[in-house]
């Protein structure tokens, strides 16, 4: 029965141990005379041993040896290029986006996120309108004014939550740049990396929005109330300022 012996990968002491084989061999092919290139039989066995075709026949397989060393590294170097990264830090930003636009829409606030935006706003502020009850309408445009002030103050709170989850992520980001290895580990970071900057750009372009949309509705109600106070005075001077009634004379005599 044949008994079949696992292979064993080829390491460095094999390569030693074939060199140093392969450099006996050599020094005693050199060392035999020219005319000893012939066969030589085995104590009688009727085996032919020839030291010249030995040697080369040791300088081969120790070659081919070296070459499928060099083959195996290679291979290596292939499996560990293509080695994805581990684990990818992404995360999700559309939860924290969500709650910024639904507090920019909270309660009276003048926000960005209002489906009916326009409108609010040209009925809040109408301009160079005449007031028609002063105490009602100057209150209601302070507090659509001062609830865009608060929404906008909790928006960026619940925007800066998300700063210590990010500040960890990214230095998640820089120990995989110490450990990722091969081209495919490398441009998986690099896209992560890419992915991190566009999602903060989304989140610093809605909070530029809350910003700008808070100076917005601050300035309007300053115009605002200037111009319709403008125009109130303007329309009572008017008023005054137009002729009145004509009455007939009436003479002032006292009879005695």
């Amino acid at each position: 029965m044949t008994r079949h012996v696992p292979s064993r990968p080829v390491g460095s002491a094999q390569f030693l141990a074939v060199g140093r084989l392969a450099v006996l061999a050599v020094l005693a092919c050199a060392a035999t005379p020219l005319t000893a290139r012939a066969q030589f039989g085995l104590f009688g066995s009727g085996f032919v041993f020839d030291p010249s075709n030995f040697a080369r026949n040791v300088l081969h397989y120790a070659r081919r040896l070296e070459q499928m060393n060099l083959q195996r590294q290679q291979l290596g170097l292939e499996l560990a290029a293509m080695r994805k990264l581990p684990s990818p830090n992404w995360r999700e930003i559309g939860s924290t986006a969500g709650q910024v636009d639904a507090l920019m829409a909270g309660g009276q606030a003048l926000g960005y996120s209002l489906r009916a935006i326009d409108r609010e706003f040209a009925r809040t502020f109408p301009g160079t309108r005449v007031f028609q009850n002063y105490p009602a309408e100057q209150a209601s445009q302070a507090v659509r004014t001062l609830a865009t002030l608060r929404a906008t103050l909790n928006a960026l709170n619940r925007a800066t939550r998300d700063v210590p989850t990010s500040v960890a992520q990214l230095d998640r980001i820089k120990r995989q740049l110490a450990t990722a290895q091969g081209h495919e580990a490398a441009l998986e970071l690099n896209g992560t990396i890419g992915m991190y900057t566009a999602e903060e750009l989304t989140l610093l372009r809605q909070a530029v929005a809350a910003l700008t949309n808070v100076q917005t509705v601050y300035y309007a109600d300053q115009v605002n109330g200037a111009a319709q106070e403008t125009a109130t005075l303007r329309a009572r001077l008017t008023a005054l300022s137009a002729p009145g009634r004509a009455y007939p004379p009436y003479a002032l005599h006292v009879t005695p």
